[in-house]
């Protein structure tokens, strides 16, 4: 039936003298005999409906729709019985505003959002203790991007390293994409939250690179003496990422604004256009998964993209174990 429906009350736009009209009166204006049954009745409303769409004044059209679906309600017995619902609820006794059989509505249908609130606090909490209240960590590796990590296996790379008690720990984190995918709730959260563990390596996908500008030191003298660390036939399999500072920005904004929220242009005036060596990419599928993470990306092939973090302290240790990982790519 047509919407006529204003600040929640269904009569708020109907015909004020037709408000209150009794089942006859119903019938009549819907062009039918006092014994007409439900079908008759339908019958009867798509009928005048179709008749009244022909209406070429717009307003009076819509005007004619609400008046006919109400005098529908009432013919059927819909607003009889809407009436004694709200005088039922008027009677019962509230809690905040509502009865108790909607407040078990409500939470028949919203009790997963709490399950899924409640969860990602305890996982926050839990980061974040493990990040102010276990500061003994050797090293700490974060990744975020759209896969799946098994983060036993780094732990145990990184204790074969030498590393006594590393910190390891992932978000699966979508980024804006015309792959159709969306991100897990409060994903960005606990992402931002992961950051706070000032991360010495950061392993992140093309994808998603690029927003975390921020969060990576620039590895071109790094990246200048690969080669002869690692050989050239492994070095052949490394791209690396540059991005600048505006180039970030303007991908920041655009997430912002596709999400409803206010960002100032004029701060990219500001930004710095000088490229910067933020990560070292990765395709080799074998090594991709000996690592093991699995791309969750549906149209795109699986990468990786490994940096040092902006708050790394042993930045030589960070590049030793990085070059440990691209060494098998020989």
């Amino acid at each position: 039936m047509a919407d006529n429906t204003t600040n929640n009350d269904p009569l708020a736009k109907v015909t004020p003298e037709f408000i209150g009209m009794s089942k006859e009166d119903a019938l009549k204006f819907l062009e039918l005999p006092l014994d007409a049954n439900d079908f008759a009745i339908d019958e009867g409303f798509w009928k005048l409906s179709k008749r009244t769409r022909s209406i070429k004044d717009e307003a009076e059209r819509e005007q004619k729709m609400i008046d006919i679906s109400y005098a529908y309600d009432v013919a059927t017995g819909k607003e009889e019985k809407r009436i004694k619902a709200l005088e039922q609820r008027a009677a019962e006794k509230k809690y905040f505003g509502k009865t108790k059989g909607e407040w078990g509505v409500y939470f028949g249908y919203t009790w997963y959002r709490y399950l899924i609130a409640l969860v990602a606090i305890i996982c926050i909490i839990a980061i974040v203790y493990r990040v102010v209240f276990t500061p003994d960590e050797d090293i700490a590796v974060l990744s975020v991007g759209h896969f799946e990590v098994n983060v036993d296996v780094m732990e145990d790379r990184l204790k074969n390293e030498g590393m006594k008690n590393p910190f390891v720990n992932n978000s699966n984190l979508v980024v804006p994409n015309d792959q159709g995918e969306m991100n897990g709730s409060y994903a960005d959260m606990t992402s931002s939250v992961l950051f706070v563990a000032q991360p010495d390596i950061v392993v992140t996908d093309e994808m998603t690179v690029k927003y975390f500008f921020e969060q990576f030191q620039d590895l071109s003298i790094y990246y200048e003496g690969l080669e002869d660390q690692i050989g050239s036939e492994a070095f052949s399999k490394i791209e690396p990422i540059y991005c600048t500072e505006y180039e970030a920005g303007v991908l920041s904004m655009e997430y912002l604004e596709s999400q409803a929220m206010d960002t100032d242009r004029n701060e990219l005036l500001t930004m710095s256009h000088d490229r910067m060596l933020i990560g070292l990419m990765i395709k080799d599928e074998t090594l991709i998964k000996k690592l093991g993470y699995f791309n969750l990306w549906p149209n795109s092939e699986a990468t990786l993209v490994f940096g040092i973090g902006a708050g790394c302290d042993d930045r030589a240790q960070s590049e030793r174990i990085l070059t440990s990982i691209f060494s098998e790519l020989g």
